[in-house]
């Protein structure tokens, strides 16, 4: 018999696309989601179960409550991850497996463990302590204390570890986050590497970009911990081509306002803000190179959305994507924090325009992955 996997997440992130290709095998047993189904629009025979409400209610707050007037951001989403954890519990679906997410899934791996089902911590991220780490040297730079960029307290510690205890299986989308699991204790042979995937409806080759222009490309948060300073200081080198431009994807965090002043890049920026990823993807079929320099990424998924679109990808050290990139073959990885070797390797890069040869970056691979995991399991 194939195995029964079920999902739990409060938000479509990363698993809802890969629950929709586990359905199309299969092996699907129900998704429960924290967000409306009428905004998932899955499809007719997709196992749904939704638990909405106080999605809803942080949404509305978030939206349309004036900040002085309300809990700050990170007390309303755990209370949204709490309620809907606890609705999941009282609910368990039947499956040999059920995955969920860290902060999100200690009522509900308690009930599922009574019930005999194997409980898979998904990792979208890092532990948490080792994204502190890897941030905090580049915001006391800047002499931003932690509290300027996390929100993590002894309680949520407390939950975390507990849910590391209940994990019969850590599932993860990179040999990053397994090295760092490993580091901490967890066996190796629990861990299961799974990476993730792009959407090929959305995120496909297009027309060759223009060889008239070096189009760079970044797509994330405009924050100090995606490394984004060092991307400008890789642009204010004096030799930097003026034909070189820079299109940025993504909020500009407050922490950065002084440091856009500070460095000058000698070619073009443009600041697009938060784009629909229809938009994303419009966007890296008309760049030359996609750029994330990050001190901590655990799996990007813009990094297979810009490789499915056909364009290389220059990457840190710290970005968990990385395996999907041979150096100077679809991309480059460089030392974190080092921009005189970024910019290097946009040097090279802006001397072999066109696209990449294509390859299947979809979910389809991943989920197959997932389901084969599972079978050995069942099978041992």
């Amino acid at each position: 018999m194939p195995p029964r996997i079920a999902i739990s997440a409060t938000n479509p992130c990363h698993l809802y696309e890969m629950a929709l290709e586990l359905q199309r095998l299969g092996v699907l047993a129900r998704y429960e989601s924290g967000y409306p189904g009428w905004r998932l629009r899955p499809p007719v025979d997709f196992p749904l179960s939704a638990h909405s409400l106080h999605t809803v209610v942080v949404y509305s707050a978030l939206r349309f409550v004036p900040s002085r007037f309300r809990p700050r951001d990170a007390a309303l989403f755990r209370w949204q991850d709490a309620a809907f954890d606890r609705a999941v519990a009282r609910n368990i679906p039947s499956a040999d497996f059920l995955h969920a997410m860290p902060g999100q899934c200690l009522e509900t791996f308690r009930a599922a463990r009574a019930l005999g089902i194997r409980c898979v911590l998904n990792h979208a991220s890092g532990p948490v302590r080792d994204q502190l780490e890897a941030v905090r040297p580049e915001y006391e730079k800047y002499g931003l204390r932690g509290s300027a960029f996390h929100s993590f307290d002894a309680a949520y510690f407390g939950r975390e570890e507990e849910e590391y205890r209940l994990a019969d299986f850590h599932c993860v989308g990179s040999s990053l986050v397994r090295d760092q699991l490993a580091a901490r204790g967890i066996d190796p042979a629990t861990i299961w590497v799974v990476p993730y995937g792009a959407d090929p409806a959305l995120f496909h080759p297009g027309e060759a970009p223009s060889p008239t222009s070096f189009k760079i490309a970044y797509a994330g948060q405009v924050n100090l911990r995606k490394g984004f300073r060092i991307l400008l200081e890789a642009l204010a080198e004096p030799s930097v081509s003026r034909n070189w431009n820079l299109d940025v994807y993504g909020r500009v965090a407050p922490e950065m306002i002084v440091i856009l002043r500070e460095i000058d890049p000698v070619c073009p920026v443009a600041y697009h803000g938060a784009v629909a990823r229809s938009r994303l993807a419009d966007a890296f079929r008309e760049s030359s190179v996609m750029v994330l320099p990050s001190f901590e990424d655990a799996f990007p998924l813009v990094v297979p959305q810009a490789l499915a679109c056909g364009i290389p990808c220059i990457v840190s050290d710290r970005v968990g994507s990385k395996d999907l990139i041979r150096h100077r073959e679809n991309g480059s990885i460089f030392p974190v924090g080092d921009a005189v070797a970024l910019r290097e390797e946009l040097r090279y890069w802006s001397e072999r325009p066109g696209f990449l040869p294509a390859a299947d970056l979809s979910w389809r691979e991943p989920a197959r992955r997932l389901a084969t995991l599972s079978q050995a399991v069942l099978n041992s």
